[in-house]
């Protein structure tokens, strides 16, 4: 009889799952936990940790027991009858899909390939979803009009995006912002005011990402190419 078949762990399994999530949404982990950690002793409690699983939207993508082994392999030794969970190791680990954190200091050190369905960089410079015909009429109506409106008043829209993406309060997706987010930058920010309500619904219908629950993040950088056909920078 051959070997038994290797079984991953619930962990082995969390871990690859929540690479390839945060690589493919390239989500910030440590921002989601730095808050709870006052100190920045880089250790927080496990309900913290949990929680900032949470916020980072990784819930959607995992079960409840594969949470709880990422909790349970980075915990330090009880002290005190509480344990801590070591967060800045955790996110260390995670990252390692994009970088080896130590390769600056050991160039000839192997770095992990990236998984092979993330490996394209301009991912993000389109919308792939294709609208019902008469809602893409609309659309490219839109777009003209929106063309039009920067060229003449030099509007660059990536920009306007970006400070909203990177706001404390926002929910750190790169190159993603939320939907509310969207609509200000839209109006408040750009000063689309041509714009009309239909109009707006039909630009979050195109641009909104179906791929990152809870379906409420617009791919502002395909937005952005449409209006100023760039070549556009990646965080």
């Amino acid at each position: 009889m051959g070997a038994p078949a290797y079984l991953p762990s619930i962990y082995e399994v969390a871990e690859v799952k929540i690479k390839k999530v945060v690589y493919k949404n390239r989500i910030r982990l440590k921002e989601f936990f730095v808050d709870f950690d006052k100190l920045r002793s880089g250790f927080i409690f496990e309900n913290q940790f949990l929680s900032g699983l949470s916020m980072a939207g990784l819930d959607k993508h995992l079960t409840a027991s594969q949470l709880q082994a990422l909790a349970d392999a980075y915990k330090t030794p009880e002290t005190n009858r509480l344990s801590k969970v070591d967060y800045r190791r955790f996110c260390e680990d995670i990252n390692t899909v994009f970088t080896e954190n130590e390769l600056e200091k050991d160039p000839l050190k192997e770095v992990p390939a990236e998984p092979s369905e993330l490996l394209d960089k301009t991912r993000y410079d389109f919308s792939s979803k294709q609208l019902p015909e008469e809602r893409e009429t609309q659309l490219e109506s839109i777009m003209n009009k929106l063309r039009e409106e920067c060229q003449i008043k030099g509007i660059m829209v990536k920009p306007f995006f970006d400070d909203a993406a990177h706001d404390k309060n926002s929910c750190h997706m790169v190159n993603h912002v939320t939907v509310s987010q969207f609509k200000q930058g839209l109006g408040v920010k750009m000063g689309f005011t041509s714009l009309s309500q239909t109009d707006i619904g039909v630009l979050i219908e195109k641009f909104l990402d179906d791929e990152y629950p809870p379906g409420d993040m617009i791919n502002y950088v395909a937005f952005a190419h449409c209006l100023n056909p760039v070549t556009l920078d990646y965080d």
